[in-house]
């Protein structure tokens, strides 16, 4: 087995396939948020399970000097919850498709999803509700 997948090599892959994305806001100067950011920040929640994520990143910046979401996830701004639905609803799902299908890739190539497979050579999933 090869070495694990690394946070940082799925965030530095996320981060340059969503500076891709279909931008659906009217050109200006105002523009404050990156898709990618929006992107990332979404993602980032699946790891920090928190009442209010903006308002514990911006508190452990205001005290620490930096947030989770800048060292671990490299976000450059931290959109608000509502900001990120305003960026990214008008995008299709499909546009993350690739993600999904590029972390897979990554994972049976290191070898990782060996232990997961069944006598039957299927991935074993586990569902959680």
């Amino acid at each position: 087995m090869s070495e694990p997948l690394a946070l940082s090599k799925i965030i530095g892959h996320f981060r340059e396939s969503w500076s891709g994305l279909p931008d659906h806001r009217k050109a200006n100067n105002n523009t404050q948020y990156s898709l990618a950011d929006a992107g990332l920040a979404a993602f980032s929640t699946f790891f920090m399970q928190t009442p209010s994520f903006l308002a514990y990143q911006r508190a452990m910046a205001q005290s620490k000097g930096r947030s989770n979401s800048q060292s671990l996830f490299q976000l450059e701004q931290i959109p608000s919850d509502a900001q990120i639905r305003n960026l990214l609803d008008p995008i299709s799902p499909a546009h993350f498709d690739s993600e999904y299908q590029w972390v897979l890739s990554e994972l049976e190539q290191s070898g990782h999803l060996q232990s997961f497979r069944s006598h039957q050579n299927t991935l074993l999933v586990v569902f959680d509700g």
